[in-house]
């Protein structure tokens, strides 16, 4: 949780220090911007290649050796001279995080029975709802008192606490199994795997539409802007408490019962243009957004670990690594149409987009649950 955790400070960090790294370098906030978007592209790029090519190597060693890669970029970045140096730095960072979390994941098995796996598991996530919680206002209030730069060095200094727990902490000694890349790629032909990718891939998209554009929804219901700060905190404790629910959910029920999330999502998000000229009503209802927003991680990551450990333990790295790819692209898609529905239908409009989203998976979770009763 605490390796999460530094993982995600780090990649939402740049959005509470866009304009000081801005006038640090001279260079304009739609440039500095692009690094956030950088950054989502190089993680499910370079995540499937790093934990495939690692995949015959030692776990645990594989684990401590690209987090102290992390550490390295991390640190480059506050120490960083100009902007190129802290574009590569974000790079060195960007490409091994999402490999550090799907390395993580596979420490699920090891360290807890089977009937707990939800638990380990959705509390690794949570570490990136309390990065989003606390983490990066704290890391953005640091900014303003000292320097930008400093928040980066808090991170490293963490992180190397971090390490150091995981060294002593974690099992050492793994059954290896040496297999080449095409036998590991062999998962990716497996209908429970390939129809289970886009699960967490619409279900992430549906809430993105309205995520990103969170603040200005809010806005929008007659609260004063001096209330913003605590609604974003009580949003980030949802968003946390969905992490939690999501290991309850992958322990009694996973897949089966996730049907019954998105028909109730549907209407939620179906319902925001509606309740958004509604104060109370519509408050609750962008929080009930936030409650469901990570109910569906816990139960697709073991249900690809599962899968790869039955029938594919050569890959079990590369399966672990999915759910994050999957939702990073579920991300840059539902950001990206919420986009183009703001611009040209307005912003109370977005809930419609989402809402076609979450019909999607809604869909395809029914859909893999039908292959995988057949298998």
């Amino acid at each position: 949780m605490l390796l999460s955790f530094v993982l995600g400070n780090n990649e939402f960090l740049v959005m509470g220090v866009l304009s000081n790294i801005s006038k640090t370098y001279h260079v304009s906030i739609a440039n500095v911007g692009l690094l956030i978007t950088a950054y989502g592209l190089i993680y499910a790029i370079s995540t499937p290649i790093i934990t495939s090519l690692l995949g015959n190597f030692n776990r645990y060693y594989t684990l401590i050796g690209l987090t102290i890669i992390f550490i390295l970029g991390n640190t480059l970045s506050g120490f960083a001279s100009n902007y190129t140096v802290l574009i590569i730095s974000r790079v060195i960072a960007a490409s091994v995080a999402g490999a550090i979390i799907s390395l993580s994941m596979t420490f699920s098995n090891v360290i807890a029975p089977r009937s707990k796996q939800g638990t380990v598991v959705s509390w690794i996530f949570s570490g990136f709802s309390i990065a989003s919680v606390f983490g990066v206002p704290f890391s953005t209030a640091i900014s303003t008192v000292f320097d930008w730069r400093m928040t980066f060095f808090i991170i490293s200094l963490v992180s190397v606490i971090t390490l150091i727990l995981l060294m002593i902490s974690l099992p050492k000694e793994f059954e290896q199994i040496n297999s080449p890349l095409k036998s590991q790629f062999k998962l990716i032909k497996d209908p429970r795997i390939y129809v289970g990718f886009f699960l967490p891939f619409f279900a992430i998209a549906a809430i993105y539409v309205i995520y990103t554009y969170l603040q200005p929804l809010y806005g929008t219901l007659g609260f004063s802007k001096a209330s913003l700060s605590i609604f974003l905190a009580v949003f980030g404790f949802a968003s946390l408490v969905s992490n939690q629910l999501s290991g309850r959910i992958a322990e009694h029920g996973g897949l089966k019962f996730m049907p019954k999330v998105y028909a109730v999502e549907f209407f939620i998000l179906l319902a925001v243009p509606f309740l958004i000229h509604n104060k109370y009503f519509g408050l609750i209802n962008l929080l009930i957004v936030g409650v469901v927003m990570y109910l569906i991680n816990a139960p697709i990551q073991i249900h690809f670990l599962n899968i790869a450990e039955e029938s594919y333990p050569q890959a079990v790295a590369l399966a672990s690594s999915l759910n994050p790819i999957a939702s990073n692209l579920g991300i840059s898609l539902g950001s990206a149409v919420g986009s183009l529905i703001v611009g040209n239908f307005g912003l109370y409009q977005v809930g419609f987009g989402g809402a076609i989203f979450a019909l999607g998976a809604l869909l395809i979770n029914l859909k893999l649950n039908q292959i995988i009763s057949r298998t």
